[in-house]
């Protein structure tokens, strides 16, 4: 077995289980471009003054959102590598068909927060980095998370996945024509 191999197991196994994931956050920004792409007229390109301030509203809405995720009540329910796997995926599909920049900018937004906060840790611990590690968005401090780590409050966290995906699915399936060009 290679070096990099091992060191690809090795991260695997110590991240399976680690408080953090992303298809929730990957839901809400697919949503937000849903809606976001109905302000964008055919005629108007994407670097038009119209365009990019769709980007940058996608990309601040994908920070809020995160906030707004992470504040509330929850556990998480996948492994760690399983969820970014699954996010990236379920990305992908619908990066090879829709408005791609508002995607982009609003996915990017989405984990902003998580790379700023948690990257440099994940990095120094994967990879035996000393990069300087500091939580700036304040949903991520002890105070205002709202991770559940002791298993108590089970079902409020479900409930309140189920109404994540629930209203992402509703909005992503209700603007979904916008969004996939020339899916159907």
């Amino acid at each position: 077995m290679s070096l990099r191999s091992r060191g690809l197991q090795a991260a695997i196994q110590s991240h399976s289980r680690s408080p953090m994931n992303v298809i929730f956050h990957t839901l809400a920004s697919v949503a937000t471009a849903a809606v976001l792409s109905t302000q964008l007229k055919e005629k108007k390109p994407i670097n038009s003054i119209t365009g990019l301030t769709i980007l940058v509203i996608g990309f601040t809405t994908g920070i809020l959102l995160h906030g707004l995720l992470d504040w509330i009540p929850h556990q998480y329910p996948l492994p760690s590598v399983l969820d970014v796997v699954v996010s990236l995926i379920l990305f992908s599909i619908i990066f090879l068909r829709a408005h791609k920049w508002i995607l982009f900018a609003c996915f990017q937004g989405a984990i902003f927060p998580d790379l700023v906060d948690l990257g440099p840790a994940i990095l120094n611990r994967q990879m035996q980095l000393h990069l300087p590690t500091a939580k700036i968005f304040p949903w991520h401090w002890k105070e205002y998370s709202g991770s559940i780590y002791d298993g108590s409050r089970h079902w409020l966290s479900i409930f309140n996945h189920l109404v994540v995906a629930g209203m992402s699915g509703c909005l992503i399936l209700k603007f979904r024509q916008r969004l996939l060009r020339n899916l159907f």
